[in-house]
């Protein structure tokens, strides 16, 4: 039943789909639930619906979809409300122990991002300009947590070919992103709080993406991004400057989305960082894709 069932219409489709699916046939059916018959086509639906769940590929994805390391920065003084722009310029490293079906991922890049500020009673927004690009390598994996299972009769191809020569090698990859936000940066005391929404795009190539793009053609992975890609970002932070008007400098949690594709495809990162007064900061990002990220930079303000 599962090689009539696991066809190129259903395997892509979420978990949640096929239960939908499912209940609402049940509901349907429920007048005539008492007859015989109605019971076993409902066993029968049944039995269709946990097939179906069982057809969902392993998921790859392009570095590119990870959310940009380039930390927003915030007023050095929590008093100011002068006109300002600003230059950070970032270098990081990121590392993926085993998710998203990769594995032994190794990456280095840097990243650059212009912010103009508002004046007097408008001192809070913001526009926030940045473009980066980093490579590594990387191997590809077998993630649970990605529709990958090699227990799984339906992954069994995909987890051969992990045993192969092709599966064993590992592969290069780079890429180059752009970002645009605008939003509100508010300091009340001590508090540094806000939010900013944009866009996000990304571009890339090399090995791995032509090995990702071959293997969704043969049909061992479900590919979710093209090379390049472009969707909507957001941004929420909360932090505090630490000592009077910041005179230590400031620390904020960062946490970013970025909203590509279906809800279940959406990528986020979490960030820590210190920013001195002097303009050094540095900091460490935690995300579902490129899962840790160390950066370091300096802020220049004009």
């Amino acid at each position: 039943m599962k090689n009539v069932l696991c066809t190129e219409f259903w395997r892509n489709r979420p978990f949640f789909v096929v239960i939908i699916v499912f209940f609402f046939a049940a509901w349907v059916a429920m007048p005539l639930f008492r007859s015989n018959i109605m019971k076993k086509e409902l066993i029968l639906l049944a039995v269709v619906s946990v097939s179906l769940t069982g057809c969902l590929q392993p998921t790859a994805r392009s570095m590119g979809a990870t959310l940009m390391p380039s930390p927003l920065t915030h007023r050095a003084n929590p008093d100011s409300a002068s006109q300002e722009i600003s230059l950070a310029a970032s270098g990081f490293y990121g590392h993926t122990g085993d998710a998203y079906n990769v594995e032994n991922l190794n990456a280095g890049g840097g990243n650059v991002g212009v912010t103009y500020r508002l004046g007097g009673k408008l001192s809070p927004l913001f526009a926030n300009v940045a473009v980066g690009a980093f490579g590594g390598s990387l191997r590809f994996g077998c993630d649970k947590n990605s529709n990958c299972d090699k227990n799984s009769s339906f992954d069994q191809k995909y987890a051969d070919w992990l045993e192969s020569d092709e599966g064993t090698k590992s592969y290069s990859f780079w890429n180059v992103q752009e970002r645009i936000l605008a939003g509100a940066d508010f300091n009340i005391g001590y508090a540094i709080f806000g939010a900013a929404g944009g866009v996000q795009l990304f571009q890339g190539g090399s090995d791995y993406d032509d090995m990702r793009e071959k293997l969704d053609d043969e049909g061992l992975v479900n590919s979710k991004d093209e090379k390049n890609g472009v969707g909507a970002v957001s941004s929420v932070w909360l932090g505090s400057y630490l000592g009077r008007q910041g005179q230590y400098g400031n620390l904020v949690a960062e946490m970013d989305i970025f909203y590509k594709g279906d809800i279940d495809d959406w990528t986020s990162s979490i960030k820590w960082t210190y920013t001195h007064p002097s303009g050094f900061f540095g900091g460490a990002a935690y995300g579902n894709l490129m899962e840790l990220t160390l950066f370091a930079g300096k802020q220049f303000v004009f």
